[in-house]
């Protein structure tokens, strides 16, 4: 039996999926629908509480702000908290897709990807006969302030692994010296599918002192320990305490990806990011796309079959014989 890379191919959703759950920063219910759509249109991102709305690609260029999340917008309304569902898209294979809601922000859900990563595994992906865009740097592409920085690291081409099968490898580190509840850590991983579902239920964290200002500013409005890891200067708050030793590093990592996300295609590299957030993403996955130097082109690697089927669901392409 040939063996077939589905990775290789642009996705969508099966049907349409709703989800429903509360804003963490405004506070309010959030009701969202995903909906499949057609190849090479990108996740695009609609309001349903505005006239005339017009969908918001997800896109680097249409980053409107990087305050405690990832917001994009128009010139009419914007769309915040997007990096969880963004991660879910990419660690599930979804490239497509039209997202609506009905307020300015996506539900926080318990804090992590899982629930949208859930959901949507139960709809199944669809497999799109377009061939999905990967990006290839050519030298070092890095961005940094302070002590905080990004760094991507083009692959050595002349090995025969990483010239058939590029991919990325991701160095996370991060490092909290006023809290030793969450310190220095470190998680090193090369992103796939299987690797992400052990990233995928990271929750979001802050300290007890932050979520009280944030709430003096307004923010923070829906935020519990139901959908939050927050900690003191002694300990977890959370009864249930972390879903793993390592979950703060998790969670930074699984942001990074869903900001990744945003690029449009699959990024390779060996990536090395030390107290990134937002900003820093964003900074970077605009200068990725500025870098002339990179090579950005259908995914042509180790595939021995390229009549995908559109419309042929996940379980279906997987088995069906060449």
């Amino acid at each position: 039996m040939t063996r077939f890379d589905i990775s290789n191919y642009q996705g969508t959703v099966t049907r349409s999926i709703k989800f429903a759950g509360v804003g963490l920063h405004t506070g309010k219910l959030v009701e969202l629908d995903v909906s499949p759509a057609a190849p090479n249109s990108g996740i695009q991102f609609m309001r349903t509480d505005v006239p005339n709305p017009q969908p918001i690609l997800a896109h680097p260029d249409n980053i409107t702000s990087t305050t405690l999340c990832t917001t994009i917008g128009n010139q009419n309304y914007s769309v915040s908290t997007i990096e969880h569902l963004m991660a879910a898209f990419a660690g599930l294979g979804i490239d497509n897709a039209l997202v609506q809601v009905n307020v300015c922000e996506l539900p926080i859900l318990d804090g992590s990807a899982a629930p949208f990563v859930d959901k949507l595994n139960e709809v199944g992906i669809q497999i799109q006969s377009t061939k999905r865009k990967v990006i290839i740097p050519n030298k070092l592409i890095e961005v940094e302030s302070g002590d905080q920085y990004m760094r991507l690291e083009p692959f050595d081409h002349s090995q025969s692994d990483q010239a058939k099968n590029p991919h990325l490898e991701i160095n996370c580190s991060i490092d909290f010296p006023f809290s030793r509840v969450i310190g220095k850590q470190t998680i090193k991983v090369n992103f796939s599918r299987r690797n992400f579902m052990d990233l995928c239920e990271a929750r979001t964290f802050c300290h007890v002192d932050d979520v009280e200002m944030m709430r003096r500013k307004g923010l923070a409005q829906g935020g519990s320990l139901d959908n939050a890891v927050v900690v003191n200067h002694e300990k977890v708050m959370n009864n249930d305490g972390l879903r793993y030793d390592d979950e703060f590093v998790r969670h930074k990592l699984l942001d990074c990806i869903g900001d990744l996300a945003l690029l449009g295609g699959r990024l390779t590299g060996r990536l090395t990011l030390h107290k990134a957030g937002h900003g820093l993403h964003a900074q970077f996955t605009k200068k990725v796309l500025e870098d002339d130097t990179c090579t950005t082109i259908p995914c042509a690697f180790e595939d021995k079959r390229i009549n995908a089927v559109e419309g042929m669901g996940l379980a279906a392409m997987a088995k069906k014989e060449p």
